[in-house]
């Protein structure tokens, strides 16, 4: 179909009509927010009429005076802007209408021409090849003046004065391994993505959006070599991710279906901390949840879930199990809330000790609440007294295990011994004492 009006004598007469404004992609004052990866450095233009222009890194554009031009016969005529794409990459974006209010047209080198009349277009140049995508909505593309339709979904390669024209890479399958994640500090790993099934797909990109009551927000972008790809350090809060395929000539296919991804963040109070799939917390501590708005909990093994809390804590005192899901769904976040509890097992020796011919040894197993012997780096406080005195002794550790030796005091006997250990908090752990007879003594040490 032959363009109609004076388009002929529009499109011969371009260079004239293309004024002296020239944009580069390095232009930051004129940057919005990139559109893809490969954009991620360039530059945003809005045109007069609502288009918008994406130009990737390197991409040199020249802005000519607006047009009118009859996109289709016996249609009106439609203001157009134009752009001349001197090299790179330019991705167009213009609301979708039956009746569009302005247009785009493209002339790249090699006396390639292109109009984009709404949705998403792309138009590639290099020195030996122009690409003209019809990525959403249908353009007019042309070498020289053989103006023919592009329908959606359609790319044209230009190259050695002939052209080659293939579909947009399709819809990729989509999958996110774990959607619902619990973020402690830096503890959230991650979860992995599936993206797959487009046969012309060099790589897939992956869009990040944060869930707001305005709207989504785009937080990342970014490509995914082979199927598998992962997504990390995101802050709490909703989120949902699409993904689609790439080809070798940089021209996207339509996103695929949104994905949810919740990131449930625990403020610890002072005191608690996050061992083995459990956070531990004193008797009053509670745990705050951040992003977790929306979400539905249950404790234990109940099937009856209830709206999700500001914050959690201990059931009486005792251990529980909380599980988070998003409302209809059975993927659940479950997380251990348990007593921080610091037993310590307490072993003075020998039996019946006897000033000062005896050294007595001291030594101090510790375990958690469940019965798990302790890191070595949970902090704990042993303490020896002597009658009422403290005694200055030297304590050895060894992962959950403490050592030492009391040796008989100047004093005169009989002694109580007592060693008490407490946590870092300075509750109570374990203790144990002993009396020693002293010398001469017919008394027995005992406990």
């Amino acid at each position: 179909m032959k363009l109609k009006l004076t388009a002929l004598a529009v499109f011969a007469a371009l260079e004239s009509l293309l004024g002296a404004q020239t944009t580069h992609a390095s232009d930051a004052a004129k940057v919005a927010h990139a559109d893809s990866a490969s954009s991620a450095e360039g530059t945003t233009k809005l045109l007069p009429g609502g288009a918008m222009l994406h130009l990737a890194p390197g991409t040199r554009i020249e802005l000519g005076r607006t047009l009118k031009l009859q996109l289709a016969p016996g249609a009106p005529q439609t203001v157009t802007q134009v752009v001349r794409l001197v090299t790179g990459r330019v991705d167009v974006d213009i609301p979708l209408s039956k009746a569009p209010k302005t247009a785009v047209l493209i002339q790249a080198p090699h006396k390639v021409s292109a109009v984009a009349k709404g949705g998403h277009s792309i138009a590639i140049a290099d020195a030996n090849r122009v690409t003209i995508a019809a990525v959403d909505g249908d353009m007019l593309a042309a070498s020289g003046d053989d103006w023919k339709p592009l329908q959606s979904g359609l790319v044209r390669g230009f190259a050695g004065g002939s052209y080659q024209e293939y579909a947009v890479p399709g819809m990729p399958n989509f999958s996110i391994s774990r959607p619902l994640l619990l973020a402690l500090g830096d503890r959230f790993a991650g979860t992995s993505t599936d993206a797959s099934g487009v046969k012309e797909a060099d790589h897939y990109q992956l869009s990040v959006w944060r869930v707001e009551e305005k709207g989504n927000e785009l937080v990342r972008r970014f490509d995914s070599r082979g199927a598998g790809g992962e997504i990390s350090n995101l802050d709490p809060g909703q989120y949902q991710v699409t993904a689609r395929a790439v080809d070798q000539n940089g021209i996207f296919g339509p996103d695929s279906a949104a994905r949810s991804l919740r990131i449930v963040g625990a403020d610890l109070p002072s005191g608690s901390r996050y061992e083995d799939g459990a956070i531990l917390l004193g008797i009053h501590g509670r745990v705050k949840l951040l992003g977790a708005k929306g979400l539905e909990a249950s404790y234990g093994a109940s099937t009856h879930f209830v709206t999700a809390p500001d914050s959690v804590g201990l059931t009486r005192g005792e251990g529980t199990l909380l599980r988070l899901r998003e409302p209809g769904s059975t993927e659940e976040l479950r997380v251990g809330l348990e007593p921080r509890t610091l037993r310590a097992d307490v072993q003075i020796t020998p039996k019946h000790p006897r000033w000062p011919e005896d050294m007595i040894e001291v030594t101090v197993h510790l375990f958690d609440a469940r019965g798990r012997a302790v890191s070595e780096a949970i902090v704990v406080k042993p303490t020896v007294l002597v009658d009422v005195q403290p005694a200055q002794v030297t304590w050895l550790r060894s992962g959950n295990t403490l050592h030492t030796f009391i040796p008989a005091p100047a004093t005169r006997g009989p002694w109580v011994v007592r060693v008490e250990v407490a946590d870092e908090f300075g509750d109570p752990a374990g203790r144990d004492f002993m009396e020693v007879a002293g010398p001469g003594s017919d008394r027995i040490s005992s406990r």
